[in-house]
């Protein structure tokens, strides 16, 4: 369906897309935050002792994406999990 034409967008379109819009931007702020823990693993030099506050900074920065890997991987596995409950209630109905 076009929205050239002004047609509304299905439910289940609108569904796709909202989900495809937040899973890009979880991923895209995932691959940054490892992208950017990397290079300073790698690259930064840093003293042998870590202060108190680089070490918070990496403790949060460390939370923060095993939390979007768990919501990523959520995302992921729900609207899976949708599909093949559709597609079961589809085959008995048949």
């Amino acid at each position: 369906m076009s929205l050239r034409t002004g047609a509304r967008l299905e439910n289940e379109a609108l569904h796709a897309r909202l989900v495809f819009i937040v899973g890009v931007i979880m991923a895209v702020t995932f691959a940054i935050m490892v992208i950017g823990l990397l290079f300073g693993m790698l690259f930064v030099n840093m003293p042998e002792k870590l202060s108190p506050l680089d070490g918070s900074i990496v403790d949060l920065l460390s939370t923060i994406s095993v939390f979007l890997t768990g919501a990523l991987s959520g995302l992921v596995a729900s609207n899976g999990i949708k599909k093949d409950k559709q597609a079961d209630s589809e085959t008995v109905h048949s």
